[in-house]
């Protein structure tokens, strides 16, 4: 009896076993033919919204600062930096011209998509929709447009990157302390970032770029920052293994001198910000972990409230 089961259930397992083989082969063919056959999906500008009816468009001629600042990071006074950046950009076919006239030919709108792409996280495709272009004019006006306007930026004084005058300085630490009156001379903020990128290939590279604490590959930098909103000092694109401390030195010795720098004057960062005895004063961070253990009970109640506005700046 347990012969024969044993019999009839390996024919089982043959029979089922067979049956996987020609349906995978049958898969297998069914790849192959679709392999065979070539298509390609993408969108053509007849199936898109001309460029002068785009959403952009309409918004330009509204002239809206609530909107400039969502959609380009730029209120309308300063979207002036339109005719710096239509001096260095240039289209080289349209009406008079030789050509098939390209499918932007309004500069308002190349430099519009160009500032969409730097502050919205948004794919091609939905860049695509938004400005009336096929993918592959999207990419050529793009890198035509950062080249642009990088030439533009070297011409508007605007947008220089600037340490500030006494004066400025002054104000800024005082708008602060009315805010927060424990906080005295703080005039600017400062914070390290990090972007992830592309591993390396190369074993040594990769190892340098590889952010422990983060466990990933990364770029990172320090971004110093006046409470105007305006940056005033910064570095990046270094190795994502270098600390804040190593990349923020050259901004430790602008806040230490004097000539550049009030003496009261300091700077506020995050708590993992690392502060030396030499800058003591001159950066400012909230308690870390542990620090309020080694406080006398009597100081504890004070230090809270200190570390609490200087988080709130």
């Amino acid at each position: 009896y347990f012969q024969a089961i044993t019999v009839i259930d390996a024919a089982r397992r043959r029979q089922e076993y067979q049956e996987k083989k020609v349906r995978a082969k049958k898969m297998i063919a069914l790849l192959r033919i679709r392999l065979t056959m070539r298509e390609r999906n993408y969108l053509t500008a007849s199936v898109l919204i001309s460029p002068s009816q785009s959403p952009w468009s309409v918004m330009f001629a509204r002239q809206d600062d609530s909107a400039f600042m969502v959609t380009v990071s730029l209120p309308v006074r300063e979207y002036v930096l339109l005719a710096a950046f239509a001096r260095h950009y240039e289209v080289k076919s349209g009406p008079g011209k030789r050509g098939r006239p390209p499918r932007l030919q309004n500069k308002n709108n190349v430099l519009a998509c160009l500032l969409h792409f730097y502050t919205a996280a948004v794919e091609a495709k939905t860049l695509c929709e938004l400005f009336g272009v096929p993918p592959a004019t999207l990419s050529r006006v793009l890198k035509n447009a950062e080249k642009a306007l990088g030439y533009a930026l070297r011409e508007v004084p605007a947008a220089r990157i600037s340490w500030p005058l006494f004066c400025e300085q002054k104000r800024w630490a005082a708008s602060v302390t009315l805010k927060e009156p424990l906080i005295r001379g703080c005039f600017c903020v400062a914070d390290g970032k990090n972007y992830a990128v592309r591993a390396p290939t190369a074993s040594d590279l990769q190892n340098a770029y590889f952010n422990g604490w983060l466990h990933a590959v990364k770029v990172t930098g320090v971004l110093c920052y006046g409470f105007d909103g305006t940056l005033i000092w910064g570095r990046h694109n270094f190795p994502g293994s270098w600390n804040d401390g190593e990349m923020s030195r050259r901004l430790q010795a602008r806040l230490a001198d004097c000539a550049r720098t009030l003496s009261s004057g300091c700077c506020a960062t995050d708590s993992a910000f690392p502060v030396s005895n030499e800058m003591t004063g001159k950066i400012i961070t909230p308690l870390k972990d542990g620090d309020l253990e080694k406080a006398s009970p009597s100081c504890r109640p004070g230090l809270i409230v200190m570390s609490n506005a200087i988080t709130a700046i």
